[in-house]
């Protein structure tokens, strides 16, 4: 069970990520304020991601 709340939440991320990622490469920024904080964003999110997977590795592991 674990696992599939754990994919639907890496996708959830993944979604997220593409929308922000899309909009900075876009130049839909508003200036660089918005820019800094929309990267940021994404670091944010990778970092969730990457703690997710290493969670299902753990989790796989048992």
């Amino acid at each position: 069970m674990s696992e599939d709340v754990l994919s639907v939440l890496k996708k959830k991320i993944q979604a997220q990520m593409n929308v922000i990622a899309d909009h900075v490469s876009s130049g839909s920024s508003k200036d660089m304020e918005d820019y800094r904080k929309m990267c940021g964003m994404i670091e944010g999110l990778a970092w969730s991601e990457r703690e997710i997977v290493d969670l299902e590795r753990r989790l796989n592991d048992l």
